[in-house]
């Protein structure tokens, strides 16, 4: 009935409370709520593939079919994952104030992939990278993208990138890169 009239149903009721509600027979009946729970779920409105979030940073309907606003949730887009794409990272750029080009954040992306296929990466982790990877473009002292990286979590690395740069793609960005900062950019 939301999708159809969505106003009618609003002036009807207050679906904001629907968490207030759910979590409260919850705990009565003392039951957890699963985290994908439709509508109200800690997953309900958290988009992940590149694609898909950037898509949802474009235009929310997309993959929306009703407003996570209106039941008093949020949208999250998840940055911190091997699957992410480099318009979820240029929002989180954004979010972090770090302004940098599409290219040099496409990089940043590469490196972020690469991390997230040594280990799984908390949104701290994908900040320190995003931030090492702009401090180290920035003509600061060279830091580790992720400083408390194991050996064997570097050893992975190391042979990852070994085969990420046989890749077009990934000569592609660095020759981009590389006319970006010799034309000043």
């Amino acid at each position: 009935m939301l999708t159809i009239d969505r106003e009618y149903v609003k002036s009807k009721y207050d679906l904001s409370k629907l968490k207030e509600v759910e979590d409260l027979v919850a705990s009565a009946v003392e039951v957890h709520i699963p985290f994908n729970n439709p509508v109200t779920g800690f997953c309900a409105f958290t988009h992940k593939a590149g694609i898909h979030a950037k898509a949802i940073l474009a235009n929310p309907a997309t993959y929306e079919i009703i407003n996570p606003a209106d039941f008093g949730m949020q949208r999250y887009v998840h940055f911190a994952s091997r699957l992410t794409g480099w318009n979820a990272i240029k929002s989180r750029c954004d979010q972090l104030g770090l302004q940098m080009t599409d290219t040099q954040i496409k990089e940043c992306t590469v490196k972020v992939k690469e991390l997230g296929d040594v280990r799984r990466l908390a949104i701290e982790d994908t900040d320190v990278i995003i931030k090492a990877f702009f401090d180290n473009l920035n003509g600061a002292a060279e830091r580790d993208l992720l400083p408390d990286m194991t050996l064997a979590e570097k050893k992975k690395l190391a042979r990852k990138e070994q085969e990420d740069n046989m890749e077009p793609e990934k000569q592609r960005l660095d020759e981009a890169m590389h006319a970006e900062v010799t034309n000043g950019h």
